[in-house]
């Protein structure tokens, strides 16, 4: 399927096809392409649980006043923005072995290092703006995720996460990691649900001024 084919086929399932089994190499074909999502700096800030376990999804059924599509769907993903994503210390795991590969020299591993540094340290010191650049690199994941899941014959659904700090405890989610939204993932019942409205493009687009 081309690109534009794509883009116009993938809806937003309301209803799955129950007990449709998704693998862990289904998921692993889908992350391969998510994957090269764009990040600032390329920290790749996204992290996600795949949720597969019968018994776990219904868990975050309750926590998800109990939407339908949770219990039919074949895994519901949790998106989630690493807010240490900008620590030295992941910076240095990208950027690493492109320095020993020689893909940079020391002075560009340095400067790039440090620049990051900084730019963490203006991230830490504004929790607001630490959870926008997270909310913003997730947003870009999950699209992306969703896009490949259609690709690969599989249709989701993004909704918005619910009781947090109840997910967190029971799927023991680290504290760096702050829970975004989910995607439930399946086969959809309908096929071809009619489109909702969009607006044109010339409602919602300005070009050089408004």
């Amino acid at each position: 399927m081309d690109f534009q084919q794509l883009v116009t086929e993938r809806h937003s399932a309301v209803n799955f096809i129950k007990d449709f089994v998704m693998t862990e190499q289904d998921f692993k074909h889908i992350f391969d392409l998510t994957k090269t999502a764009p990040s600032a700096f390329n920290l790749q800030y996204t992290n996600y649980l795949v949720i597969m376990d019968e018994d776990k999804k219904e868990r975050v059924r309750e926590l998800s006043f109990n939407q339908y599509k949770i219990h039919t769907a074949s895994a519901v993903v949790i998106v989630m923005g690493d807010k240490a994503g900008a620590e030295k210390e992941n910076a240095e795991k990208i950027y690493g072995p492109m320095k020993m590969l020689k893909m940079m020299d020391e002075v560009d591993y340095d400067t790039t290092i440090q620049v990051i540094e900084n730019f963490n340290a203006r991230l830490q010191a504004n929790p607001s703006n630490l959870d926008i650049e997270i909310m913003r690199h997730a947003g870009l994941h999950a699209m992306l995720f969703m896009l490949s899941a259609k690709n690969f014959g599989f249709d989701t659904c993004p909704m918005h996460v619910h009781n947090i700090e109840a997910l967190r405890k029971d799927f023991c989610i680290p504290a760096n990691l702050e829970p975004v939204m989910m995607i439930t993932i399946g086969k959809s019942v309908d096929k071809q649900r009619p489109r909702g409205y969009r607006k044109p493009v010339g409602e919602f687009v300005q070009f050089n001024s408004y």
